[in-house]
């Protein structure tokens, strides 16, 4: 399956709403997140993309794919090769963030850091996904 693709995007909801640790982990998480690519028209995203997670006390209540600019009350953004080196578990989320190559374009480190844990969830069902 290919990253920030329909496809990719339905079978994370899914798995998110499958793991047990993850609805432990967020259960006081309400709102989205959006995980977005900056755009790289080489490489099919002319005008960038984002899969947006509706998050809700520890369930993905649904998922879209949109081109472009995402709404969402947190949106992190990389390039492509950034997100394949995450998504691979060659680069943490939190060492991409400091170095700046993920970058939280909406929403604050301070409102996230509550959800630590449920951020590394997270990121760990996506990595089964990918």
């Amino acid at each position: 399956m290919e990253l920030f693709q329909e496809a990719w995007a339905q079978a994370y909801c899914r798995k998110l709403n499958e793991s047990e640790a993850y609805r432990k982990a967020a259960a006081t998480w309400e709102g989205s997140l959006a995980l977005a690519v900056r755009p790289d028209p080489a490489l099919g995203f002319p005008k960038g993309a984002a899969v947006v997670l509706d998050l809700w006390h520890g369930a993905c209540r649904g998922v879209q794919v949109v081109e472009g600019e995402a709404e969402a009350d947190f949106v992190i953004e990389a390039d492509l090769a950034t997100w394949q080196e995450v998504l691979e578990g060659r680069l943490e989320p939190l060492t991409a963030l400091m170095r700046g190559l993920l970058e939280l374009k909406r929403g604050s480190i301070a409102a996230l850091a509550p959800y630590a844990q449920a951020a590394q969830e997270l990121v760990k069902v996506a990595r089964e996904v990918a």
